[in-house]
């Protein structure tokens, strides 16, 4: 059984679009077959839009057909990626949680967490994805994150499975495209 480890920046998108392909096999890449997950871990900062962002998350793989996957959130001390340390620091926490096989989405954050989380798949032998969300779906997500800023609280409780009260799976594009790098 394969884990996805992923980098989260201010949105949500990418890192369920990049699960669902993975486990429905619907990706580019040499040698394409279902997935098995079972295990996801987002690596993120401290900031708060950050924090706003794996709330979203959370909720999305809560309301939106990820049956049976444990989602864990890690979160960095430091609010962003300012200086060579913070960026060591961002890459020995991607790199401890890969094992080889694991899958590594690259998707989300500053393009350091993805350079960090590259390198650190690469040293452990892990494959490493990337998911494309089209610009005007983008778009359409991010209005829709505005929209959801005051809701908060419902966004937490459909992050604890309670998904009656919001419509958090119209933030899940229906055609992104996820790619395997390596």
């Amino acid at each position: 059984m394969a884990r996805l480890i992923a980098t989260l920046g201010t949105s949500p998108g990418g890192i369920f679009e990049s699960y669902k392909n993975l486990i429905e096999g619907n990706y580019e890449g040499d040698n394409v077959e279902k997935v098995n997950i079972d295990e996801v871990y987002i690596i993120r900062t401290s900031d708060k839009a950050v924090e706003f962002a794996w709330k979203l998350v959370k909720a999305i793989f809560a309301c939106c057909g990820a049956k049976g996957v444990h989602v864990y959130d890690i979160p960095l001390s430091i609010s962003d990626i300012n200086s060579r340390q913070d960026f060591l620091m961002f890459k020995r926490e991607v790199e401890s949680k890969i094992n080889e096989g694991d899958f590594v989405d690259i998707t989300g954050g500053r393009k350091s967490m993805s350079v960090a989380a590259a390198i650190s798949a690469i040293k452990r032998k892990a494959r490493t994805v990337t998911t494309i969300v089209p610009q005007a779906e983008y778009n359409k997500v991010q209005k829709l994150i505005k929209e959801l800023e005051p809701r908060e609280k419902e966004i937490q409780m459909a992050g604890e499975g309670k998904c009656q009260t919001i419509d958090i799976c119209q933030l899940v594009s229906k055609s992104a495209l996820t790619i395997q790098l390596s």
